[in-house]
């Protein structure tokens, strides 16, 4: 009966706690989805631009920005929900356009392209909320398109007061082998792109000039630029295999993954691959002593969680804060039942009363 008693009243509070935390963590996420919302400029200079287009994405979600908000359409070409104000108030070196406003959210990835339906478009630019109230405009230097080097387009950048770029293309290794862009966005995995970049072109050929695409050369060119070590970009590609979030990556390159040429390549250091091993052989000799440790019935929490399983009348043989107040509970429920003393039963229950008052007294608390 007892037993029967403190379960319902376990069940309630966890029923309760539960519910308490998950409309807390509702709130928080609520509060963390929102964005900030701005416009930018762009100065088309030599453009002399009559119109254009703000295209938007967030890479992230995959949604396209129009004046209308966020859109699963692609408007493409839409000078009526992408088009800017032509703001005739501002001087630049050329006509100064103004963005509808787009909201923003801080751990997102978004991209713009500013585009003249008669003179030609940007590079692919990167956009945060520092984007806000800046006026980006083209550099005149040609990027390559990443997934096709006879295709470019102009780059275009977002600079401060000082003329610091801030925001440009984004850092990465074409398939031709080039390193260009400047601006890695919040959230990149470093090593993650240095290491696609091998799994994507290691053995092809550019087409253009019939070099090697991945050589070490451009790998250690790689490193610096994306602030990662050899050994980190040999980590990441080993996911490839086991990473469910790779997995899409993998299979439509699972034909170019070669460990053996790859390794050659990225060239993880010799001390990376020792601490592994040695990391391998220390964790099999704690496995074996753990399991040793515990039949021994030697002190410790993996021991104490045993001794709980089989005795209640352990506590003066262990020590420790922890283990002692575990075997303490144990050791009082065991008195119960087999004496039928409720004692124990009662103070046990009155615990978990007041632990559920203060549970509800807390987030009651928390939403004033």
């Amino acid at each position: 009966m007892n037993k029967k008693f403190i379960s319902v009243i376990m069940a309630a509070i966890l029923a309760v706690s539960v519910a308490a935390v998950g409309a807390d963590a509702a709130e928080v996420e609520v509060e963390a989805s929102k964005g900030e919302k701005g416009t930018f400029f762009f100065d088309t200079g030599a453009w002399n631009s009559s119109k254009l287009q703000f295209y938007i994405w967030d890479d992230t979600s995959g949604l396209k920005a129009t004046k209308n908000g966020w859109s699963e359409a692609n408007d493409w070409g839409s000078n009526k929900k992408l088009g800017g104000t032509l703001r005739e108030d501002m001087s630049g070196e050329g006509n100064i356009f103004e963005s509808y406003e787009v909201e923003l959210e801080p751990d997102h990835v978004y991209f713009v392209i500013f585009n003249d339906p008669d003179h030609g478009q940007t590079f692919d630019c990167c956009l945060s909320v520092e984007a806000f109230g800046k006026t980006a405009h083209r550099t005149g230097n040609m990027l390559e398109n990443p997934v096709d080097s006879e295709k470019t387009a102009e780059e275009a950048v977002f600079e401060d007061d000082n003329g610091t770029i801030i925001l440009g293309a984004k850092l990465c290794i074409t398939s031709s082998g080039k390193i260009q862009g400047q601006t890695i966005p919040a959230g990149t995995n470093r090593a993650h792109e240095v290491s696609t970049f091998v799994l994507k072109y290691l053995g092809t050929k550019e087409k253009l000039s019939g070099a090697d695409v991945v050589t070490t050369d451009i790998l250690d060119q790689a490193y610096s630029k994306f602030e990662v070590t050899a050994d980190e970009v040999w980590e990441d590609y080993l996911k490839f295999e086991t990473e469910p979030s790779y997995s899409k990556t993998y299979e439509e390159n699972k034909d170019k993954y070669n460990k053996e040429e790859a390794k050659k390549m990225i060239r993880p250091t010799a001390a990376e691959e020792e601490k592994k091993d040695s990391d391998t052989d220390s964790n099999s000799d704690t496995d074996s002593s753990s399991g040793n440790s515990g039949s021994s019935g030697s002190t410790g929490s993996t021991s104490t969680g045993t001794t709980k399983t089989t005795t209640g009348t352990t506590t003066g043989t262990t020590t420790g804060s922890t283990s002692t107040g575990s075997t303490e509970a144990t050791a009082g429920d065991a008195a119960a039942t087999s004496t039928g003393d409720t004692t124990g039963t009662s103070a046990f229950a009155g615990i978990l009363v007041a632990a559920a008052a203060t549970i509800l007294a807390t987030r009651k608390k928390i939403k004033d």
